[in-house]
């Protein structure tokens, strides 16, 4: 899609050979260049769950934009500025669950391709299945999800979407039914900062999970042990320390789901996908439980009675301390670090844990504590995650404010081109590689470091090149580009390149720079110059007369190669 010149991006191969460069963590300058060594560092944080209580400066404010948004933003900063931790989170915390449907905007008569049932411009999530439409359909709804975040305000839900789908995953593609997935959406999203409890059970009988997971062809004459197992191993107990069930446990959590099935003819007909309980399917026989649950019998039932055999094997499996402790595990590596040290699972995840399980598993409060802690705005916690391909590319395209679709009928042909750009980097929206969800966040030893590979870190490198420079392609006939003259006027200081390059670390890069990669980036500023007001006054006379193309050809050969020279920076990486 963009064109390449050879040996463009050959100085980046510091950068993959040791994953990141060895400096990158403030005050981590390991010997020989020992990342893993650098990274150790963090076991010594005994800092826990007690509130921060230090002034919550630009550098603070940012750290909890990236990894509550997708990227931070000038604005982001500015609105945060003088309000309390507290009242931060208050305000990120609120959830929306009225957004536009997606709708018909994949008709392409060119191709072939036409719905005959829901018009152009209509929703299509309770259209009845297409095989011929379903893939148009859910490229349209990924598309409709990348419009979501880039036009909304609304604070930590989208990224509480991720989490989800990265923790309790199905695979759009596999799954294959447009309104099923939708609805596997907008469940998530009425539990994204909820109960726990209820979202597993939700989860458990959603007809695409149903689908991806093989419930729907769960019976008594043939239990299907797939989602019996991943219920206990990826979704609720995990495989940590205090895991003790055991393989009959699977097995008697498959026969207790037993009957749970999809409605196929909602599938087929007009109107919202169904789940339901089929009691001549269930397997009304007593189910034995290993000494983890304390030796529970679930004693089968007959009959409607049986879909009740389900809540009482959801609690046996919360009354657990390790389900607590694993949701907790999950919370800390997706937030504040990829890995959990000693210290960590002491000071943070026992607490974390306590007040998840103390909570009836409502999330919010376990969340807001984490979220204000003196463990999560440590200085060897700030700048230590990667950035994920979505945070990457979706947090460039919101901090340079980047062209949106003009209306949902241009959302598929405008998103879809990020859609697959994303996932040529590792991280296609909607469709995790497996049912544990993306590996950096769960693949020991390398966690969020699997992100960054030969191959990956070119192509991070050509997005942010294509938005600054040449253009990012949308389609075969339109390209956008960042406008970085309205970008940078909206800096507090754009006359002063110091300032200038503090506040565009502060928004795209994970930590300070050091004193050689600030001159170095000041000097193509400074147009080889020594004096600031080299820059001062290209600045100031382009602002004079916006108009005259050589004043704004100038400042623009400078802010160029400078934000290039910055996003291809390792600390660019991170967040």
């Amino acid at each position: 899609m963009f064109p390449i010149k050879p040996g463009q991006y050959k100085h980046l191969q510091p950068l993959y050979r040791e994953v990141l460069p060895p400096d990158l963590t403030k005050g981590l300058k390991p010997a020989n260049n020992n990342w893993t060594e650098a990274l150790s560092r963090l076991h010594e944080i005994g800092e826990g769950l007690e509130s921060f209580d230090g002034d919550l400066t630009d550098f603070h404010l940012a750290h909890l934009v990236k990894r509550t948004k997708f990227g931070a933003t000038i604005q982001d900063i500015k609105n945060l500025r003088n309000k309390s931790l507290s009242a931060i989170l208050d305000e990120m915390f609120e959830v929306s669950l009225e957004y536009p449907e997606p709708i018909n905007n994949y008709n392409d008569l060119s191709k072939g391709k036409f719905d005959l049932e829901v018009p152009l411009g209509s929703s299509f999530v309770n259209a009845r299945f297409n095989e011929d439409l379903e893939g148009d359909r859910l490229v349209s709804l990924k598309s409709w999800m990348i419009g979501r975040i880039l036009s909304t305000n609304n604070g930590i839900q989208e990224k509480m979407l991720l989490f989800w789908w990265n923790f309790l995953p199905i695979k759009m593609w596999d799954v294959f039914i447009s309104k099923s997935c939708y609805r596997y959406i907008t469940m998530l999203n009425r539990h994204v900062i909820g109960n726990f409890k209820e979202l597993i059970r939700d989860l458990t009988i959603d007809p695409a999970m149903l689908v991806f997971l093989s419930g729907a062809f769960n019976n008594k004459d043939t239990p299907d042990e797939n989602f019996a197992r991943e219920l206990q191993e990826l979704f609720c107990i995990g495989k940590g320390p205090g895991a003790g069930y055991q393989e009959e446990d699977v097995r008697a959590a498959a026969r207790v789901l037993t009957g749970w099935t999809v409605n196929w003819e909602s599938i087929h007909s007009e109107g919202p996908p169904e789940s339901y309980f089929n009691a001549e399917a269930h397997h009304t026989g007593n189910k034995q439980f290993s000494a983890f649950y304390g030796n529970k019998v679930i004693e089968g039932k007959a009959g409607i009675a049986g879909a009740g055999e389900l809540d009482e094997m959801l609690e046996m499996i919360f009354a657990t301390n390790e389900s607590s402790k694993f949701i907790a595990r999950k919370l800390y590596t997706f937030f504040v670090a990829s890995e959990i040290s000693t210290m960590a699972e002491i000071n943070v995840i026992e607490p974390l844990a306590a007040i998840i399980k103390g909570n009836n598993y409502n999330i919010r409060p376990a969340l807001k504590a984490l979220l204000s802690s003196a463990h999560f705005f440590h200085p060897e916690v700030m700048g230590a995650l990667i950035k994920s391909p979505m945070d990457f590319i979706l947090g460039l395209w919101r901090n340079f404010d980047m062209p949106r679709a003009d209306n949902p009928l241009g959302e598929k042909d405008f998103y879809s081109a990020i859609l697959w750009n994303m996932g040529n980097i590792g991280m296609e929206l909607g469709d995790p590689p497996n049912v544990a969800g993306w590996p950096p966040y769960y693949q020991t030893p390398n966690y969020d470091k699997i992100w960054i590979n030969t191959d990956s870190i070119t192509k991070r490198a050509l997005a942010s090149d294509s938005m600054i420079f040449w253009g990012y392609w949308i389609s075969d006939s339109v390209k956008v580009n960042a406008n970085l003259l309205e970008y940078v006027k909206e800096f507090e200081n754009p006359e002063d390149p110091n300032a200038l390059i503090n506040e565009f670390v502060l928004l795209n890069l994970g930590l300070d720079l050091n004193e050689t990669q600030f001159e170095m980036t000041k000097k193509i500023l400074l147009n080889g110059q020594e004096q600031d007001y080299y820059w001062t006054g290209a600045w100031l006379t382009y602002l004079a007369n916006p108009n005259e193309e050589s004043n704004a050809t100038i400042v623009l050969n400078r802010l160029k190669p400078a934000f290039q020279l910055l996003l291809q920076m390792g600390e660019s990486q991170l967040m």
